[in-house]
């Protein structure tokens, strides 16, 4: 891989991304010579990882070996495209419910792998109880076996559970009661448990977890119209269309960019001491309603304004049926990390990047 001339082939919109997140003041340096296994890999968090590690071999000669595990080949294939023929990364295409099989070695592994749309909560709660237990205790008991110098969990707000109604903000120790017999539950209970079983590990055999918590997340890669708020919005805008809400919009979100997120997840992998960090952007700060009209200035040539639409009863269970707070990222902060993308600018990026696919 030394010496080979490379630079990666993506969207300007990413490459300005992946120059600002290695930019920061990330150790990279731990990362040189090393093989860094990244779960989930064609979603757009983790995507983001791989892209950056393959950007530092380009910029910086960092000699990383990237693999990238996916449970669709062929969707992976299409993704990731002639990513495929670099000697630096490699796909691996294989369920993390079951043990992985790789024989070299490997130094950290970010596990990112995990349903993330409220219909699959509800279609496939036994596959997401799955996805987030035994596929965590498999990529642990592979750290263990590699003896991983890293291992980073990608956990969610929602194991907070249920917020006191008198806190706006969350905190890392804010922890409230969900009720375990809902369906829904599937995806924070396992979630939660995952965190214990990442706890446990470091416990018993000294595995070197962080946990990263994190929310609403949005840039290129991000699923349009899966029934997600804010894809659903993005989808609206790109295809000229009034921006439907299926609620009153009073409800609250913590939006960050990928690439702010992506720099903290890095941050707490390799700069950061404690065990577990909230990752959110806690100034853009902005109601549902609010980002619906948001997004209808930001594009006043398309002339679509914000409407109201029930939603079907069916899709309703997919959803939480109580408060999360918002996540409070200022022991992360105090780290480090700053979230450094306003709303107007990650969405203009986001929609950007999307207007030059959606024809």
């Amino acid at each position: 891989m030394i010496g080979e001339k490379r630079m990666l082939s993506l969207d300007s919109v990413i490459l300005e991304d992946l120059q600002n997140i290695t930019q920061s003041s990330v150790s990279w340096d731990k990362l040189a010579n090393k093989t860094v296994l990244i779960t989930g890999a064609s979603g757009m968090i983790a995507s983001y990882l791989c892209y950056t590690l393959l950007y530092l071999n380009d910029t910086k000669q960092m000699n990383i070996k990237v693999l990238a595990l996916v449970r669709n080949g062929e969707k992976a294939k299409k993704h990731f495209g002639e990513l495929l023929s670099r000697s630096d990364f490699q796909l691996l295409v294989q369920d993390v419910c079951a043990s992985v099989r790789y024989e070299e070695q490997v130094d950290y592994i970010i596990h990112a792998a995990s349903q993330a749309s409220p219909c699959s909560f509800v279609s496939d709660p036994v596959g997401t109880i799955a996805a987030n237990t035994i596929g965590t205790m498999n990529m642990l008991d592979l750290a263990v076996d590699k003896k991983a110098e890293g291992f980073l969990y990608l956990s969610t707000r929602e194991i907070y559970g249920k917020a006191d109604s008198a806190k706006d903000f969350i905190q890392e120790d804010d922890y409230g009661a969900m009720d375990p017999t809902l369906v829904r539950s599937c995806y924070p209970e396992s979630k939660r448990m995952s965190e214990t079983i990442c706890a446990s590990y470091a416990h018993q055999y000294g595995v070197h977890c962080k946990i990263a918590r994190i929310a609403h997340t949005y840039g290129p890669g991000i699923a349009i119209g899966d029934g997600r708020v804010v894809g659903d919005f993005i989808n609206n805008v790109l295809h000229d269309q009034n921006i439907q809400m299926n609620s009153d919009g009073s409800g609250v979100l913590g939006l960050t960019y990928l690439s702010d997120l992506v720099t903290g997840l890095w941050m707490v992998l390799l700069n950061f001491e404690d065990f577990v960090y909230n990752i959110s952007n806690d100034h853009a700060i902005i109601t549902v309603k609010d980002l619906a009209l948001k997004l209808c200035a930001l594009y006043p040539e398309k002339n679509i304004h914000a409407t109201f639409q029930e939603i079907d009863p069916t899709q309703k269970a997919g959803y939480l049926g109580h408060k999360v707070g918002l996540l409070k990222s200022d022991k992360a902060v105090a780290a480090g990390w700053h979230a450094m993308i306003s709303l107007d600018d990650g969405f203009r990026r986001t929609i950007d990047y999307y207007a030059r696919r959606v024809k």
